[in-house]
């Protein structure tokens, strides 16, 4: 259950991401512009791996928009706050710390889970793309769990003071370019196809991929996602004890 001060907290942190028309242009629109150019580019009947190309797209850029929200827009908001002291004004508030924490963090959720609920809508509307209820539910929950290695991602981001916008947009962008994001790694030559499968973007989406296709889930995504979620952590660790010493 949320007390008073914590829902409070979520509600002014939603306000004023929504507030902010640089996020919403890039986070959201820019999701739903590629969506309505690739399926505008490509034959209706095309497919990939026997997946129609407009519920593959979607589950693309539904993964495109989840790793935005974390990479750009957490990462930015936790190095400006750094940037502007309000860790050290959080001190002297009644707020905590870990209430604080808290927020972000459902914050964070609460905006993927409506952005992937109106990606199936426009998905419906725009494109007619009809995905059974428990596929969507199940792509959802996947989806957004398994967000958490760019959620950690994020801290780091964070760490990197002015840079913040800049370097989270290029690794933002570089990920979702040879993770397969923007285009089937089955149409990259071999090299690439090797990298993009290697990489935190490739094994997340391909999580939405495999409900789609009436695949078993591969362990070795999640594996992936562990192991970087790990790695992140780590270096997040290594990097605020640095600047404690």
């Amino acid at each position: 259950m949320l007390n008073n001060k914590l829902y409070m907290l979520i509600t002014l942190d939603i306000k004023r991401v929504f507030r902010d028309i640089k996020y919403v242009a890039f986070i959201i629109i820019l999701p739903i512009f590629f969506y309505i150019i690739y399926n505008e580019l490509f034959a209706t009947n095309a497919a990939v791996n026997g997946i129609p190309w407009g519920e593959y797209s979607l589950v693309s850029m539904i993964s495109f928009g989840i790793m935005g929200n974390a990479i750009n827009l957490l990462g930015t908001k936790i190095a400006d706050e750094k940037k502007g002291m309000w860790y050290d004004y959080l001190k002297v508030s009644p707020i905590s710390p870990k209430e604080y924490g808290i927020s972000h963090i459902y914050s964070y959720l609460i905006i993927s889970i409506l952005f992937t609920v109106l990606m199936f809508v426009i998905g419906f509307l725009y494109n007619g793309v009809s995905i059974d209820f428990y596929k969507m539910i199940e792509i959802g929950i996947l989806l957004n769990i398994g967000s958490i290695p760019f959620l950690l991602l994020a801290l780091l981001v964070g760490e990197m003071g002015s840079l913040a916008q800049p370097f989270g947009t290029i690794i933002y962008l570089f990920l979702s370019f040879l993770g397969g994001l923007w285009m089937p790694i089955e149409a990259m030559p071999e090299t690439m196809q090797q990298i993009a499968k290697i990489l935190p973007s490739y094994n997340y989406a391909n999580l939405g991929w495999i409900v789609l296709a009436d695949k078993k889930l591969e362990v070795v995504n999640f594996l992936f996602l562990i192991g970087y979620a790990t790695l992140f952590l780590l270096v997040y660790i290594l990097l605020t004890n640095r600047r404690k010493e």
